[in-house]
């Protein structure tokens, strides 16, 4: 329950920042914030509004190469510090049926 309420405090910091047209705080967080967890605790699937978020975020990724580089940038920063479960992680695009938009690892790299 700690890592977690840490995991959420670290997210509150990341709120503000804004990539480009991409809001972390209004435009990407809530959409992921479900998720936490099955990456960061002990949950064997994600929930419905993890993989539904997710698919919304991977739709908005395709669409713009600009904003898959602010989603990615966006989730960069939300992880640093975080105990992501990497494995779990990278299960995620299966699971919730969306094409993988960044990699999934712990810095990823958002310029491509």
């Amino acid at each position: 329950m700690t890592k977690i309420l840490l995991t959420l405090f670290s997210l509150a910091l990341v709120l503000g920042q804004t990539y480009g047209n991409i809001q972390c705080g209004t435009d990407v967080i809530p959409k992921v914030m479900s998720c936490g967890g099955f990456i960061l605790g002990d949950d064997a699937k994600p929930s419905q509004a993890c993989c539904v978020g997710l698919q919304d975020l991977a739709k908005t990724a395709a669409a713009s190469q600009t904003d898959r580089k602010d989603i990615c940038l966006c989730f960069k920063a939300a992880m640093q510090g975080a105990k992501v479960k990497y494995d779990k992680a990278k299960q995620l695009p299966d699971l919730c049926h969306f094409t993988p938009f960044m990699p999934l690892e712990p810095n990823p790299d958002c310029s491509k």
